[in-house]
């Protein structure tokens, strides 16, 4: 037998295996406005949907179906699930993906149901070989009238206030970055008259390197290419990719100008639900 729950903190710990611990964090913080619904089969728990409660819609996070369960429907059954009773709110219900194509299982999971439509956004992940990366070029850029300093140097209550000012902006992008991954020299800001103008973030994964979140304040842009250029001068000279995710036109413009030569690895989809 088969059914679908809403999953509260009692009941949590059966998906735990099915979840990474970024969104456990999110769903026992009851101020991050993530939920999930899990499936449960035979008295097993086997597949969960985690959702963020937005405006205006609820968006879906992570998808995910234990192995041995899979291609039995569970996935198309915790989806259905959801919309019917966002239906009874008129909330929307959209999930943004990375796929390298249009025959990706994630595009083709969400073009084949029937009451979702798939459309491109903005936006791609790339990479590029460190050995390859223009140094002198991103270099050049060098030059900002605040200071340049390591982020994890600030004191606490400095960093502590420019998280909570970049969750209430950009909380989706923030709640997904792990610190823990964070390669701490390479995490850098741009600072004016005691405040932060600019950041840079930057994630060790085996020898590869990920730029995971870069930001900087309106009419601020010098003070991030200031920071993009110091990362340049430091990175150290070593086999592997820098991966780069490109989540807005501006970052995508800025990658197409400093690297050209990049390999694309996939472009950002959104689906809708068509709330029939």
């Amino acid at each position: 037998m088969r059914e679908f729950i809403r999953i509260t903190d009692k009941t949590l710990h059966w998906f735990q295996p099915l979840l990474e611990e970024p969104l456990i964090r999110r769903l026992t913080n009851p101020e991050s406005g993530t939920y999930a619904i899990g499936a449960v089969e035979d008295k097993t728990a086997c597949g969960v949907l985690v959702f963020r409660m937005g405006d205006p819609a609820a968006e879906i996070l992570t998808l995910a179906v234990s192995p041995e369960y899979r291609r039995r429907g569970i996935a198309r059954g915790m989806v259905e699930y959801l919309c019917r009773h966002a239906w009874a709110t008129v909330t929307p219900v959209v999930c943004s993906f990375a796929a390298p194509d249009r025959q990706d299982p994630v595009y083709l999971f969400f073009a084949h149901l029937e009451s979702f439509s798939v459309a491109p956004e903005e936006g791609m992940v790339c990479r590029v070989p460190l050995s390859e990366l223009p140094r002198r070029k991103l270099e050049a850029m060098g030059g900002t009238k605040g200071e340049i300093r390591p982020f994890y140097s600030l004191p606490a209550v400095t960093r502590r206030r420019y998280f909570y000012r970049l969750r209430q902006q950009h909380a989706l992008l923030w709640d997904e970055l792990d610190e823990a991954s964070c390669c701490r020299p390479l995490c850098l800001c741009a600072m004016d008259g005691g405040e932060i103008q600019a950041v840079v973030f930057m994630a060790e994964d085996g020898p590869d390197l990920e730029l995971s979140f870069a930001w900087c304040a309106p009419d601020h842009p010098g003070q991030l290419m200031a920071l993009l250029a110091q990362v340049a001068s430091l990175l150290p000279e070593r086999e592997g990719d820098l991966r780069i995710a490109a989540v807005t036109q501006t970052a995508v413009s800025l990658v197409d100008k400093l690297l050209p030569g990049r390999e694309v690895l996939a472009r950002y989809y959104q689906a809708a639900w068509d709330m029939q």
